[in-house]
């Protein structure tokens, strides 16, 4: 596997910081902001291919946050995660979005990943279905 990019956005920081060292421990290039602003600002600067983010943080939520990056970066694959049940229902009104439930072990999130990384290298090989934009994972 070539090394993917990993954008992390948590304001919970000693669970970030776990995070971080799991995901580069698995091969990663792994970038952690605690904030909105603070993804927005890495989001300029760096190509991601994957996002994790946390739908409750202390300037925002997880839900805008994603309206933002993907307008950004269009290929970014995102995976929301909260303990809310509101956000599920948030996360699946968006496109190339996909929900999991906390709590959460890397492990799991990395099989949602290579889930994620997987769909895109499938649908670059296909052509789409005319007007056919979704892309869920």
């Amino acid at each position: 596997m070539t090394i993917k990019s990993l954008l992390i956005v948590e304001g919970n920081l000693p669970l970030s910081q776990m995070l971080c060292i799991e995901f580069e421990e698995m091969g990663y290039r792994v970038s952690v902001a605690a904030s909105c602003a603070q993804a927005l600002e890495l989001a300029t600067g760096k190509h991601f291919d994957l996002a994790l983010l946390d739908y409750n943080l202390p300037d925002g939520l997880g839900t805008e946050l994603m309206a933002e990056l993907c307008r950004m970066q269009p290929h970014l694959k995102i995976v929301l995660s909260s303990a809310n049940p509101s956000a599920e229902t948030a996360a699946s009104n968006q496109c190339g979005v996909a929900f999991i439930r906390k709590p959460v072990g890397a492990s799991v999130l990395n099989l949602r990943f290579k889930t994620a990384l997987a769909h895109t290298a499938f649908n670059e090989k296909q052509d789409a279905a005319p007007g056919d934009t979704s892309s869920r994972f």
